[in-house]
């Protein structure tokens, strides 16, 4: 007997729908996005247990004929492509013809569908047996029921999550499409309460409404827009946070309008955030790519969430086009270097060797043989201004012979640096090899308490206080969902949650160690996270106590320090495990190089 066999078109069946159907989620992706094909501009969403009991999907697209409506049940059957050229050029969100018949394959589902109002059809399956089909009355398009999702694969239902983590799946699917979808209405119920409803607005000027009624209204207000080049096909456009919504991964990302989870383009806006902010911290994406269907392979992946780009330096390009986008989400624009104008008085400008000795400073000449540091001397104008301004500081001369800081990283090796002095009591100015360094005292020192205190707090349990106003947390509801999920383990870090009608999350206490608004960020980045479960969550709080309390701490701007306060700030700097970056994301050091300022000055 051979030991090679064929297996059974319904065994074939089961195998593919595992590939195809992971877990509810992925009904709903499937079935949405059959309904965007046909051209819906309605799509209702309905579930029970978290789509483990039902899910069902209504549209009002094209629908089907009593032909079509048992075909589409065939494996590989399918209106969207007929050749190879097609699947080449792919400009819908399904092709492959897999989907309808690995659902139908792993559950009890419900078809009907019309063409037209009036006479439709309808189809009963069962573990991909066909029950029966019969004519119905029903409106114009299609609607499908499905149950018991995985009854007839038993090991495969057995890792479902439990329905708080599943309807949260659920609600990221339909509010990624409702973003890219905004001329299209949506609603989505769960064991009959309305968990999301949005209404259709016009998808060029009303993209903002849209992320507002999805997303919510506060993350929609800081929002900075990534231009598209004047056109509403322009092939890149979106969204950006600012550096104070950075708490949250909320990355949602279409090419042609499908919802993908591409690694690539993830990797291209971290690196474009690390080029222009100088940290790690993202704070949300909203993207659209409009590329030529030729120019992306979307057939890499089952479900069709990764994809590959025929062109290769379009990561490069998009790197490019978000950087101005995050510059003007941080609220930074080039410093311009100019020269002085006419009228510009130098201190001591013409008084000769007279001015160095009336402002307690050696002659010019003398500065560079001196042994002992030299005082630095007091202003000599007050700081009032006129108006009723303050100036930050006064210009003093600082002396220049100071012997090099000593400054070495992690690897021990030694950093040729030599103070310079304070700028406004608010950076530090190092003379380097390659350049102008200015460090930030303020976050150089939160750097510093940050890593000490971590080390601290480890082993300390954080205590807990009670809010006199519970503190409303404006969330969309899949990231509601989510923040429920972690309710427990949050409570023995000193929080304590609610549900509130429509959905809503309530705090009633927070560590004491963190005041309001950082507990709510906290809080809105544990929510936005896409891992599953509760790894990490440790950690992320006790970073979080950490952080408060350093920036708390931190030795303020403005804050005026003596050279051997400066050497030691920054020797201890230098030693951190992160020196360029605060807790927060914002950076330490900023170079100013050699080449730069000699281009300034009309030497290159």
């Amino acid at each position: 007997m051979p030991r090679i066999r064929l297996l059974t078109d319904h065994l074939v069946s089961q195998i593919a729908a595992g590939e195809v159907v992971e877990r509810p989620a992925s009904v709903v992706k499937e079935l949405v996005e059959n309904a965007l094909d046909a051209g819906a501009t309605a799509v209702e969403v309905e579930l029970e247990i978290g789509g483990k009991g039902r899910i069902a999907v209504r549209d009002d697209g094209s629908g089907m004929g009593a032909d079509d409506a048992l075909l589409a049940f065939d494996r590989h059957a399918t209106s969207k492509i007929a050749s190879f050229d097609d699947l080449e050029r792919v400009g819908t969100l399904g092709f492959r013809g897999e989907a309808l018949a690995a659902i139908a394959a792993v559950a009890r589902l419900e078809l009907a569908t019309a063409e037209e109002p009036g006479l439709g059809t309808r189809v009963r399956i069962e573990g991909g047996r066909i029950l029966g089909v019969e004519p119905v009355a029903v409106p114009r398009g299609t609607a499908i029921e499905v149950r018991s999702l995985f009854f007839n694969v038993p090991a495969r239902r057995k890792f479902l999550k439990a329905t708080s983590t599943e309807l949260r799946r659920c609600l990221e699917v339909v509010e990624g499409y409702a973003l890219a979808w905004p001329e299209v209405r949506f609603t989505l119920r769960h064991d009959g309460r309305t968990l999301l409803e949005a209404g259709s607005v016009d998808p060029t000027s009303g993209l903002r409404a849209r992320v507002a009624e999805v997303l919510g209204s506060a993350l929609a207000a800081e929002l900075v827009e990534i231009p598209g080049e004047g056109t509403a096909e322009a092939w890149c456009r979106g969204f950006v946070g600012r550096p104070g919504s950075a708490a949250g991964r909320r990355l949602f990302t279409w090419i042609n309008r499908r919802l993908v989870r591409d690694r690539l383009l993830n990797a291209a806006f971290y690196r474009a955030v690390r080029e222009e902010w100088r940290g790690e911290d993202a704070p949300p994406l909203i993207l659209f790519l409009t590329l030529p269907p030729e120019s992306v392979d979307v057939n890499v992946h089952p479900q069709k969430a990764e994809v590959r780009f025929r062109d290769g330096g379009l990561l490069d390009r998009l790197v490019e086009r978000l950087r101005p986008a995050l510059a003007r989400a941080r609220g930074e624009v080039a410093a311009p270097l100019r020269a002085p104008g006419a009228g510009t008085s130098f201190p001591f400008a013409g008084e000769g060797l007279g001015g160095w000795e009336r402002a307690g400073l050696p002659p010019a000449g003398a500065v560079a043989e001196a042994t002992e540091p030299v005082p630095w001397p007091q202003p000599a104008v007050p700081a009032a201004q006129a108006g009723g301004g303050w100036r930050i500081a006064e210009a003093v001369l600082a002396p220049l012979a100071r012997a090099p800081v000593p400054l070495s990283g992690r690897d021990g090796q030694p950093r040729p640096f030599r103070l310079l002095g304070q700028y406004k009591g608010a950076l530090v100015l190092l003379e380097g090899p390659d350049g102008l360094y200015l460090v930030d005292q303020h976050v150089a020192h939160e750097r510093i308490l940050f890593e000490r205190l971590r080390r601290d707090l480890a082993a300390a349990a954080p205590r807990s206080q009670a809010l006199l106003e519970p503190l409303l947390l404006e969330l969309p509801r899949s990231e509601a969902a989510r923040l429920l999920e972690l309710a427990e383990e949050l409570a023995g870090a000193g929080f304590e949650l609610r549900e509130l009608a429509g959905g809503e999350v309530g705090v009633t206490a927070i560590p004491a160690a963190l005041p309001v608004g950082q507990a709510a960020a906290l809080l809105g980045e544990l929510a936005a996270a896409r891992e599953e479960g509760t790894s990490g969550l440790a950690g992320r709080l006790l970073e979080a106590f950490a952080a408060s309390l350093a920036c708390k701490a931190a030795v303020k701007m403005h804050e005026p320090l003596g050279p051997a306060q400066l050497e030691q700030l920054l020797g201890e700097l230098f030693a951190c495990e992160q020196p360029y970056a605060c807790p927060h994301g914002r950076p330490i050091v900023m170079v100013l190089g050699d080449a730069e300022l000699e281009r300034r000055f009309g030497r290159r």
